[in-house]
């Protein structure tokens, strides 16, 4: 018909003026959104007093923090002890000696045949070590040999197995000071450990046996200064030597030297 608007179009999802509007939600459903809302309500308030638990118990923890500190002290010493105990057990086996010049040794293999005596010629295996620092004043302080280079052992790769060091027993030089009055008395097969104090080793460039490895060489420049151990595998003794050259005097050590022979290592490391 002419002259008449179109009808105009309903926005989707409106209401038509006829129609009635949506029922509201049931008393069940409003009462299960109570009970969700109180569920949730409590639960936040189990969440707080959690945190100010969790709060109060860090808070005590601080404050005992000086007894647990207390605690945690004496137990390192019973450690400690206890592990004083053990080392000073294993030298038992391995008693130290300490001769009338102040050298210190452990006789860790006594060896048999003829013993050794200043002029002989000795065929020897050794190996050196240094000590970790505070070794020498205290075992739980440190013990463990640090390797710095041997003869005879293979070691680091070192096509030098079954190989010796030969020299005249008390020939200036041919050892380290402290180490000859040590070897004195040694029987083929023995092995001795010798505490070898820094004024009485590698004073020099002279003193023998030498690394002979350019990084044993760097060991021994930056550590010679220090107190070594040095342990000697006797192989063979000759007799009468012709010949005997010029001996070393014993050295005498002042007594009450700050170094003291630790027990038997733990273990080896090699750097």
């Amino acid at each position: 018909m002419a002259g008449v608007a179109p009808p105009r179009p309903q926005p989707r999802g409106a209401a038509r003026a006829d129609e009635p509007p949506p029922p509201g939600p049931s008393a069940a459903e409003e009462e299960e959104a109570r009970r969700m809302a109180e569920e949730e309500e409590q639960a936040a308030r189990l969440r707080d007093r959690e945190r100010l638990r969790e709060l109060a118990t860090a808070r005590e923890s601080r404050g005992e923090g000086p007894r647990d500190l207390e605690g945690a002290r004496e137990a390192g010493e019973r450690a400690r002890a206890a592990e004083e105990r053990r080392r000073e057990a294993e030298e038992g086996a391995q008693p130290l000696v300490t001769l009338p010049s102040g050298v210190q040794y452990r006789e860790l293999a006594a060896g048999e045949g003829e013993a050794a005596e200043r002029g002989d010629v000795l065929d020897v295996q050794y190996k050196v070590f240094r000590l970790a620092s505070g070794a020498y004043f205290k075992y739980s302080s440190g013990g463990t040999a640090i390797y710095m280079w041997s003869l005879g052992f293979g070691e680091e790769g070192k096509v030098d197995l079954g190989a010796v060091y030969r020299f005249e027993l008390g020939k200036l030089r041919s050892m380290p000071a402290a180490a000859t009055p040590a070897v004195v008395g040694m029987r083929p097969g023995g092995i001795r450990r010798v505490l070898v104090p820094p004024q009485y080793g590698w004073v020099d460039e002279e003193v023998r046996p030498r690394p002979d490895t350019f990084g044993a060489g760097r060991r021994l420049a930056a550590h010679g200064d220090e107190p070594l151990l040095l342990e000697i595998t006797l192989v063979k003794v000759r007799k009468g030597a012709e010949g005997r050259a010029e001996l070393a005097e014993e050295p005498e050590l002042s007594p009450g030297l700050p170094f003291k022979l630790p027990g038997p290592p733990s273990g080896v490391y090699y750097k």
